[in-house]
């Protein structure tokens, strides 16, 4: 008997390295099987594979403190991303360097798909990364810096290379947030925590070097200023995420409200808007204002 349709793009998924995609087809084989010899088998992995829970990916013991990896293509509410035109062409971007890539890794060339952003903090950057993985359909895989040095700094660099080992056997969508916590500008002096930070900086600088073309690198940091120039240059791409204006922020208020099927008074929306500028802000205090309407309506 010849490969079901699911069967071929299974295989099709697991050779592009498409882990969610492969999940998909997999449940999509078991569904399929309708053989009694087989059942306990299919019903068993169809729950297994099923069950998100919190979409957080199981990690190796001596990752669980250093990486969070996250399946988004049932938690990401594409509806109520708002995506400015700004953003929307690095995103363009970011998906023709993809297929790029694609045809260079049979070339056997290597190239970094990588995106610096910057620029004030609740900008969206994180998010942004998120929508990348919903998108292309890799896991989200997220380092925080902050994190990691603040509780390791005496092995950091050995935690680094552990985190892009991950990254390197299970490719994805590779978050590293608040970059410059450990890569500020080297000093000639090379001495003390300044020289510990070199010293991360390169182990940096030569973990990305050794990633492979089907990973997407999205670093993001409030201070480009302090990131070491030569760790800059691994990114193709820098791009400043800046504040929503007014008329992006009613947009982006107006497709929340059209995603989940609710609205407010048009003044109660431009008062919302001119009071916040911050857009994380903003969709705090629409969330919680949309929570105080239900309330309302409970009551």
């Amino acid at each position: 008997m010849g490969l079901s349709e699911n069967q071929k793009k299974l295989i099709q998924s697991i050779s592009q390295n498409d882990i969610i995609a492969a999940k998909k087809c997999a449940i999509a084989c078991v569904v399929e099987d309708t053989t009694s010899k087989n059942s306990w088998f299919c019903n068993k992995y169809k729950t297994i594979l099923e069950s998100s829970g919190n979409n957080m990916i199981e990690l190796p013991h001596d990752l669980k403190n250093i990486l969070c990896v996250e399946d988004v293509s049932n938690s990401f509410k594409e509806g109520r991303y708002y995506l400015s035109v700004r953003e929307s062409a690095v995103f363009d971007n970011i998906i023709r360097m993809k297929k790029v890539n694609e045809k260079l890794m049979e070339m056997g060339i290597p190239y970094l798909n990588s995106t610096l952003l910057y620029g004030e903090s609740g900008t969206g950057k994180t998010t942004f990364g998120r929508y990348i993985a919903y998108k292309t359909g890799l896991p989200f895989c997220y380092l925080k810096f902050s994190d990691l040095v603040d509780s390791y700094m005496g092995s950091t660099s050995k935690n680094i290379s552990k985190a892009f080992s991950y990254a390197i056997s299970n490719p994805c969508v590779f978050m590293l947030d608040e970059i410059d916590c450990i890569s500020i500008r080297r000093s000639s002096s090379g001495s003390g925590s300044s020289g510990e930070l070199a010293r991360i900086t390169i182990t940096m600088m030569q973990e990305l070097d050794k990633l492979t073309n089907d990973i997407i690198i999205i670093g993001a940091t409030n201070r480009k200023d302090r990131i070491d120039e030569a760790l800059l240059r691994r990114f193709s791409l820098k791009h400043e995420v800046s504040v929503l204006d007014k008329k992006e922020k009613i947009e982006m208020v107006h497709q929340y409200l059209l995603d989940i099927r609710m609205n407010f008074p048009e003044f109660e929306i431009s008062k919302l808007v001119n009071n916040i500028e911050n857009q994380s802000i903003l969709l705090n205090e629409l969330i919680r204002m949309i929570a105080l309407k239900i309330a309302e309506q409970v009551a």
